[in-house]
C-alpha cells in the first residue's frame, strides 16, 4: 500500500507538471493529499480534515473487524487442502510458499515500469525548464540526455525497491525456522543446503523476474510514446537487470545475518533502508564520496545512457557470492530450534 501510494503520487505529480492526463492520480494517494495542502501557498487546510476523517473511519473498520473474528483466524475461512499432498521436493514447497509474493511483486513492478515509462516523454520538457531537477537526476544516475537521466534515476529507485523484495524473500528462511515448519522438512533426507537453496532461488531469481517485468513494461510504454519500441525495449531491460548485482549483495547480507545472528534477522532490513537513504539524500544534496560508496547501487552503471563496465558488476557479484556462502556455512553449522 505504501508503494502504491508513492507511485500514484509520483505519476500524478509528473503528469500534472507536463500537462498530462494522469494528474488526478495524485488525489488517489494519501501522500498526495498531504502534499496538496500547500501550507505556504493555497493552504488547503480541509485536506488535513479529510486525512483525519479517513484515518478515523479506517480505525473504526479495523477494530470492528478485529473484534468479530476468531483469534488466530480470519473472517474468511481457509480453504481445506487436498486429502493427498502433491509436494515432492523442497523446491516445490518453497514455490508454494513464495508464489503469491512473487506474483504480487512482479505485477507491482510491471505497473511501476508502465507508469514511469508512460510519463518519461513529458518529463524531458519539465527537466529542461528546471536546472535543479536536471542536477538531481544526474546525481541519481544517467548522463546521456535529460530523459535518459530520468529513466536511469527511475531504474535506481526500482532496484532499491527490488532489494526490499529480495530481503523479504530471504527472511522466509528465518520464518520457517522460528515457526517450527523447517523441522519436519529437515527430518527427511533433505539437507540444510537443499532446504536453504530452495528458498534462496526465490530471493535471488524473484527480483530478477520482477526487474525484468519493470524493464519490459517501461520499454514498451516509453517506446510506444516515441515510436521506437524496438530500440527502447532492450535498453530498458538491460537497465533493469543491471540492478541485480547490488540487489544480490543485500540479499547475501540477509543470508549472513540469518546464518550467524538469527535472533537479529530483522536487522537485514537496515541494508535497503540505508541504501534508500543514501540514494535520496545524494540525489538532493552534495554528499561525500565515501558515504555514497557505502551503497552497492552507487557502483552500478547509469543505464540507459551511460557506459556499462564489467569490472564493478563482477566485483559486486563476487562480494555477494562470498557473503552468501559464508551465511550458508553459518546456517549449516549452527543449531536450529526444535
Amino acid at each position: 500500500m505504501l508503494g502504491a501510494a508513492y507511485v500514484l503520487r509520483a505519476a500524478g505529480d509528473t503528469s500534472a507538471h507536463t500537462d498530462g492526463p494522469l494528474a488526478w492520480l495524485s488525489y488517489v494517494s494519501p501522500i498526495g493529499w498531504a502534499q496538496q495542502i500547500h501550507p505556504y501557498a493555497q493552504n488547503r487546510w480541509w485536506l488535513g480534515a479529510v486525512i483525519l476523517a479517513v484515518t478515523a473511519l479506517l480505525v473504526v473498520v479495523a477494530v470492528s473487524l478485529a473484534v468479530r473474528r476468531d483469534v488466530g483466524a480470519g473472517l474468511l475461512p481457509d480453504r481445506p487442502g487436498p486429502a493427498d499432498g502433491s509436494l515432492g521436493s523442497p523446491l516445490a514447497l518453497a514455490w508454494r510458499l513464495h508464489r503469491g509474493l512473487l506474483i504480487a511483486w512482479t505485477i507491482g513492478f510491471a505497473l511501476l515500469g508502465l507508469l514511469f515509462g508512460g510519463v518519461a516523454k513529458g518529463v524531458g520538457d519539465l527537466m529542461r525548464d528546471d536546472p535543479s531537477i536536471q542536477e538531481m537526476f544526474r546525481r541519481m544516475g544517467g548522463a546521456a540526455g535529460l530523459i535518459d537521466s530520468f529513466l536511469a534515476g527511475v531504474m535506481t529507485l526500482v532496484g532499491l525497491i527490488a532489494s526490499a523484495y529480495a530481503v523479504q524473500a530471504t527472511l522466509r528462511l528465518r520464518v520457517e525456522e522460528s515457526s517450527g515448519r523447517a523441522e519436519p522438512v529437515l527430518a527427511t533426507a533433505t539437507s540444510r543446503w537443499q532446504w536453504a537453496a530452495s528458498h534462496l532461488v526465490f530471493s535471488l531469481l524473484g527480483p530478477a523476474v520482477a526487474l525484468l517485468a519493470a524493464g519490459l513494461t517501461q520499454g514498451l510504454a516509453y517506446g510506444a510514446a516515441i515510436g521506437d519500441v524496438g530500440g527502447q525495449l532492450p535498453r530498458m531491460v538491460a537497465a533493469a537487470l543491471a540492478q541485480l548485482p547490488a540487489v544480490w549483495v543485500l540479499a547475501a547480507i540477509a543470508i549472513a545475518i540469518i546464518g550467524f545472528f538469527p535472533q537479529a534477522s530483522m536487522v537485514s532490513w537496515a541494508g535497503p533502508a540505508v541504501c534508500i537513504l543514501i540514494g535520496l539524500v545524494s540525489a538532493g544534496v552534495a554528499t561525500a564520496g565515501w558515504i555514497r560508496d557505502i551503497s552497492p547501487f552507487t557502483h552500478l552503471p547509469s543505464l540507459p545512457g551511460g557506459t556499462a563496465e564489467a569490472g564493478p558488476l563482477v566485483l559486486l557479484l563476487a562480494i555477494a557470492a562470498v557473503i552468501g556462502l559464508a551465511g550458508l556455512f553459518g546456517l549449516r553449522h549452527r543449531d536450529l530450534p526444535a
